[in-house]
Parts: structure tokens; C-alpha cells; sequence
């Protein structure tokens, strides 16, 4: 027999770091039927404590190469400046995604109003159209979004090509550099954008 317990509430201790393992933060949460974030801790790499921030409202939590920390919760995207000072980014509206690009010079999340890229510095940098699954080359100057069953290619932020997928059922999509293609995984298939010749070529 398993036992289990009601109303039972427990601490739990996450540790992240930056890419380049620079910084690291620990993040204790409370846990109960809501995650509520008691204390987050950023360290640089020799351990020492930077700032530690109590009682947040944000519980996911991404630290930039250069020790700036982007923050989100359902409603919220927040970021914090290498002092501890936090500012509102933006009011997020059913977020579905979020993370760096290939080489974390730029940070992207995505809810339903549209993809916005920030600089390091929490500054807005590009906005693209609404999709469900998006990509990005280093640097983010390649950007596709995926919508549906339609791929939306973006070149230095602006519109370059729309392309039909032959099927709505996208897995994943992402940037390979020694190509410079678009992959885009289907059920059954894979389907590649071109980048030099802007075509899409389908395969099996």
C-alpha cells in the first residue's frame, strides 16, 4: 500500500544555469495546488551571491550568458537587471513558449498575441506573428514560425516567404546551421526550407 497525504505542503529546490555556466541561480518553491516561488538565488561563478529575490509572483525562470534573468508565469514576463531590479516586460496572454536562440543572444517567448525577441538587456528587439512552434538561426536572423499548416520564414525581422506544409501535424522545427535550413518534423515525414534558394523540399 502507497501512502498519500492531504494537505501535506512541501519545499522543492531547482538549480539552473546560463549556457555558458557563468551563473546559476537556486530557486525554492512552495508546493500545494499552486507553485509559488519563496526564494530565488543568483550566483556568479565563483558562488558568490549576486542578489536573491523572495516571495515572486513568476515561477520559470531563464538566465541570459550575461547573468540578466528573464522570469514568466502564466500572466506575467518579467526580467531582472544585474542588480536585482526587477521590470514588467510584458502581459502575457496564454504563453506557449519561450527560450534563447542557438547562440543566447536573444530571448524569445510566444503567447497568443504574437513571438517577441528580447536583447540581454530586456530590451524589445522584434515581434513576429502568432504560431505554435517557432525557430530561429544564430543571432535570431532567421526566424520561421509555424502556423497551422503554413511556414512563416523571417529574415532581419521582416517577412521573406510563406510556405504551405503538407500536413497541420507539426512535431518540432528547428534551424541547422550547417545548411542553413529550416527542419521541419511532420508525422511520417520531414519537410526542409532552403535559406540560400528559398524553396521547401519535401521528403519522406
Amino acid at each position: 500500500m502507497i501512502p498519500f497525504f492531504i494537505g501535506l505542503v512541501l519545499s522543492l529546490t531547482s538549480d539552473i544555469h546560463s549556457d555558458n555556466g557563468m551563473f546559476h541561480a537556486s530557486v525554492n518553491y512552495l508546493g500545494g495546488t499552486e507553485l509559488i516561488t519563496q526564494s530565488f538565488m543568483l550566483h556568479d561563478q565563483y558562488g558568490d551571491v549576486l542578489y536573491t529575490k523572495t516571495d515572486l509572483l513568476v515561477n520559470t525562470f531563464f538566465i541570459c550568458n550575461k547573468g540578466t534573468v528573464f522570469a514568466q508565469n502564466e500572466r506575467l514576463l518579467c526580467f531582472y537587471h544585474p542588480d536585482g531590479r526587477e521590470t514588467v516586460l510584458k502581459e502575457l496572454v496564454y504563453p506557449n513558449g519561450a527560450g534563447f536562440s542557438p547562440d543566447n543572444s536573444l530571448f524569445f517567448v510566444s503567447d497568443r498575441d504574437g513571438i517577441f525577441t528580447y536583447s540581454h538587456e530586456g530590451v524589445l528587439v522584434s515581434t513576429y506573428r502568432p504560431g505554435r512552434l517557432f525557430a530561429c538561426s544564430e543571432g535570431g536572423q532567421s526566424v520561421a514560425v509555424i502556423s497551422a499548416d503554413t511556414l512563416f520564414v523571417y529574415c532581419h525581422g521582416d517577412l521573406m516567404d510563406t510556405e504551405n506544409l503538407s500536413s497541420p501535424y507539426v512535431r518540432d522545427v528547428y534551424f541547422s546551421a550547417g545548411t542553413e535550413s529550416f527542419v521541419i518534423r511532420l508525422q511520417g515525414n520531414i519537410e526542409v526550407y532552403d535559406m540560400n534558394t528559398g524553396t521547401l523540399v519535401k521528403t519522406k
